[in-house]
């Protein structure tokens, strides 16, 4: 993610170290944004089940209602959970910072969510309800492991 530069990022540019931070600082912006898709294909994989939902009322299927609307709560947590998670940031003072390689592993994580996702909204009105629960899991397994490893970095 570029952007332009401003006449604090010139000033920095004949500073020692300087380059390095904002090019961390770009990184941590672009993960943020990462994020922010994947908790956005989460909701859609949300919305998919409320049109299912609908589905099955026009139907007259209401027995499978609570199940649905039980998989669509679990997936609105599960996207607040990613939107609002800790991210690869760490204060400027503080005396734990997140090292470049483990900056890297938080990409690689958000990468294999975002994997998990891929395709899922229009996969997800077809599936069976275990199959729905075993993709939730995948997803919730992934954040758990995502916050985790942030966790022990900081």
């Amino acid at each position: 993610m570029e952007r332009t530069k401003n006449v604090f990022d010139k000033i920095g540019s004949r500073i020692p170290g300087y380059k390095g931070y904002t090019n961390r600082e770009n990184r941590r912006n672009c993960d943020k944004l990462l994020r922010v898709n994947i908790s956005e294909k989460i909701s859609n994989c949300e919305k998919t089940l409320s049109d299912r939902m609908n589905s099955e009322i026009k139907k007259n299927n209401l027995d499978v209602l609570i199940e649905i609307e039980g998989y669509r709560q679990r997936l609105s947590t599960l996207s607040d959970k990613i939107k609002y998670a800790p991210y690869g940031e760490s204060s400027f003072f503080s005396n734990t910072q997140i090292k470049e390689n483990e900056l890297q592993e938080i990409y690689v994580l958000d990468l294999d969510l975002s994997t998990i996702l891929q395709n899922s909204e229009t996969h997800l009105k077809d599936l069976s309800f275990n199959e729905i629960d075993d993709f939730i899991n995948s997803i919730e397994t992934s954040i758990i492991k995502r916050n985790n490893f942030i966790k022990e970095c900081k």
